[in-house]
């Protein structure tokens, strides 16, 4: 495989670059933009850097450029759905990494520029950008960017609509487990959903501390517990876990707060897996912070993919300067998304994500 990075003034130059020395077949594996020159970080020229790559060389003869892919909505989420596999992930992960093919380039001068800048401006990988933008100057007049706006923001609607929270049954217990890094807000998400489903919405609910790495977080999730009323129990290892579920079956939700993991920790990963296979029906909601860069956040998915999980919940959104991570991972994998915390209050900071508020949080200029 030949890699090269080509750097120019604009997105377009670098696309023709690329186009000029790799051929159409090439992919992008990334994209970053930055300033050079200037004076301590002041009024230098910005620049874009486009990394590409190819199997061979480009073909020297006229060859056919590959149809435009039309904009396809995600499905929506399947109610009662298995798990995806870890294997999912990881192909997913993959494969949407590799995608952009050249032919879904914008062309010098394409009316798309000022939006696919605004995407990119918020941190919305290019790939996904494009899929959003594709034909939309057929069904509106570009030269019109109110209108133009307006049409791409209900795409983005459309696309975050791949929204589930926790549903509660009517007969029967559900377990619902929080994994994710540390230091990304997990035990206190845990008290602000535990107060909601208790005292706001009236169900009977037990927390489980099974994060036995860090005394503060159970002692915390303790004061928590206290002060809204509801039981917990602290578990030491997935046999402990399994019996704690099996005495709580007369809670109708149960809570299980898990030990911040390093993505790059396997031993702490695989431990993690063994604490979640004691019940195959476990719902597994992975906790990531919105502060966290993208490519960062890719890299935790990855790794937590052997755990399953089927929901994002995305924490500190009122941190972040832009969410364009949350787009992109769905963009990734098979999962839904299903709360935002944007404070630290309890129980009050946190709701079920909105498509149209994170729309406009994607479009802010």
């Amino acid at each position: 495989m030949k890699v090269k990075v080509f750097t120019s003034a604009t997105m377009q130059d670098a696309m023709n670059q690329v186009k000029q020395e790799l051929g159409r077949d090439a992919v992008i594996l990334q994209t970053r933009r930055f300033k050079k020159g200037g004076f301590l970080g002041w009024w230098g020229k910005e620049m874009v850097e486009v990394m590409a790559a190819t199997d061979s060389a480009p073909a020297a003869t006229g060859r056919k450029p590959a149809p435009p892919v039309d904009y396809v909505q995600p499905p929506p989420p399947v109610e009662n759905s298995p798990k995806p596999s870890a294997l999912q992930f990881e192909l997913a992960g993959m494969r949407k990494m590799l995608e952009q093919v050249l032919h879904k380039m914008p062309q010098t001068g394409s009316r798309n520029g000022p939006l696919l800048d605004l995407l990119m401006k918020n941190d919305v990988e290019l790939a996904v950008a494009e899929s959003l933008l594709s034909d939309i100057g057929d069904s509106v007049d570009l030269t019109d960017p109110l209108t133009a706006q307006g049409v791409l923001r209900e795409r983005i609607v459309e696309f975050f609509k791949r929204v589930e929270g926790i549903n509660v049954p009517a007969a029967g217990s559900k377990a619902v487990a929080f994994i994710g890094p540390t230091g990304v807000g997990k035990t206190t998400t845990i008290a602000k959903l535990a107060a909601h489903f208790s005292i706001i919405k009236g169900y009977k609910v037990a927390m489980v501390a099974a994060d036995t790495y860090r005394i503060s977080a159970v002692e915390q999730l303790k004061t928590y517990s206290d002060i809204i009323g509801v039981p917990i129990d602290i578990v030491y290892s997935p046999a402990e876990l399994k019996a704690v579920l099996a005495k709580n079956q007369d809670k109708q939700l149960i809570l299980i707060d898990t030990t911040g993991r390093s993505p790059r920790n396997h031993y702490q990963i695989a431990e993690l897996k063994a604490f979640l296979e004691v019940a195959p029906d476990i719902e597994t909601h992975l906790v990531l912070s919105t502060t966290t860069k993208y490519k960062d956040a890719l890299d935790i998915a990855t790794k937590f993919s052997v755990c399953s999980p089927q929901k994002f919940l995305f924490t500190k959104v009122d941190e972040a300067s832009n969410v364009g991570t949350m787009i992109n991972l769905l963009h990734q994998f098979p999962a839904t998304l299903s709360y935002i915390t944007n404070g630290q209050a309890v129980p009050d900071d946190i709701e079920l994500a909105d498509p149209r508020k994170l729309a406009e949080l994607i479009l802010r200029d």
